[in-house]
């Protein structure tokens, strides 16, 4: 079985990351093609492999999604599964996926550091609040790019944007905002 790669959980909804089909396509990977099987069991994904086979994928499980028509949920429910069938026919692993059998020891040792090192905003956003002089929100920044030198794009712009919030605060003699 081929190494696998990791994926990183670019998108963002609900309150949660998750890599799209457009991450993994960005990262360099092609989708596989994909069609839906009706069985006794339910709905599944297919894709095609590289020998031009098809191989069972995700199943297509429509969740009960309150504020959706039922066209809505059957779409969220077949995106979802059409993210992991390429997940699995590409033999990916998301970045905080550390359990996946597919994923050999060091890449599971790399996920478990960068879940154990990852960015708690809610953290940095409470600390921020305690600080009262740009000195010392200038200090923490400092620190902060220490203990995390390798952020994402978008964790760069909303820890940049963060500070410069309590910075702008501060100068304008306002308190932390709750």
């Amino acid at each position: 079985m081929a190494d696998s790669n990791i994926i990183n959980n670019s998108s963002k909804a609900y309150g949660y990351n998750y890599a799209s089909l457009g991450d993994i396509a960005r990262a360099g990977h092609t989708i596989p093609k994909m069609r839906i099987k009706p069985t006794d069991n339910g709905e599944f994904v297919e894709y095609l492999d590289d020998k031009g086979e098809w191989q069972i994928g995700a199943k297509v499980v429509v969740p009960d999604m309150k504020g959706s028509n039922d066209a809505q949920a059957y779409g969220a429910a077949l995106t979802y599964a059409r993210r992991y069938t390429a997940l699995l026919a590409l033999q990916l692993v998301c970045d905080d996926d550390t359990k996946v059998e597919t994923a050999d020891a060091e890449t599971r040792q790399y996920n478990e550091q960068r879940k154990a090192n990852r960015l708690s905003f809610d953290d940095i956003r409470e600390h921020l609040k305690t600080l009262t002089t740009s000195a010392a929100v200038n200090a923490y920044a400092n620190e902060v790019s220490k203990a995390y030198p390798n952020p994402t794009d978008k964790q760069r712009y909303a820890i940049q944007t963060m500070f410069a919030e309590r910075r702008e605060d501060i100068l304008n003699g306002t308190r932390a905002k709750q």
